[in-house]
């Protein structure tokens, strides 16, 4: 599904290989736990990259490539881009409210084990499914409602695209003191 805002793209390496995901999930947050404990994946999105954090993973390399892909084909440009991603690994009480995503050229997101979930924006709202990618222009207010109660985690890979200019404006807002979690694509 195509939309001049957004891109809704399905990935059959995740739905073919959805209890592999799973399980790369789980041994990826057992890592970010160690080197993160008692912190949310979520909210430490600033602090590494869900792409390092998985290294060893043939699963997450293939992964990646096909969000490079993506990426490459919805802002449709040559210039330098930078990948942030995180794991967001949510108890039902944890999913995420109203928010948007700032200096940045793209948002997106994959659904690994997104349960009966669906991500509402302001105009418009999509069905988390596996295997299910989206990706949409920044400052889109979005949040997720859940749709059936869920014991285990709710488990989806976000992004965020930077290009040089979102650098420098990081930058001015931060000084050094900005996040390490970008990666070349």
């Amino acid at each position: 599904m195509t939309n001049l805002d957004y891109e809704i793209h399905h990935l059959n390496l995740i739905s073919d290989n959805h209890k592999d995901f799973l399980m790369e999930c789980i041994k990826g947050k057992d890592r970010f736990d160690i080197f993160f404990p008692n912190t949310s994946s979520t909210w430490t999105y600033d602090s590494y990259n869900v792409f390092s954090l998985t290294s060893g993973s043939e699963f997450f390399y293939k992964l990646y490539y096909e969000i490079q892909k993506i990426v490459r084909g919805y802002v449709k440009v040559e210039e330098p881009l930078w990948l942030q991603s995180w794991m967001n690994f949510h108890k039902k009480e944890e999913v995420l409210d109203w928010h948007d995503h700032e200096c940045c050229i793209a948002h997106g997101y994959v659904s690994i084990n997104p349960h009966n979930t669906k991500t509402v924006f302001e105009d418009f709202e999509v069905d988390n499914e596996v295997g299910k990618l989206y990706i949409g222009k920044p400052y889109m207010k979005h949040k997720v409602v859940i749709e059936e109660e869920f014991d285990s985690p709710r488990i989806t890979i976000a992004f965020d695209v930077i290009n040089l200019d979102n650098y420098k404006e990081l930058r001015e807002k931060f000084g050094n003191n900005i996040n390490l979690s970008h990666i070349p694509i």
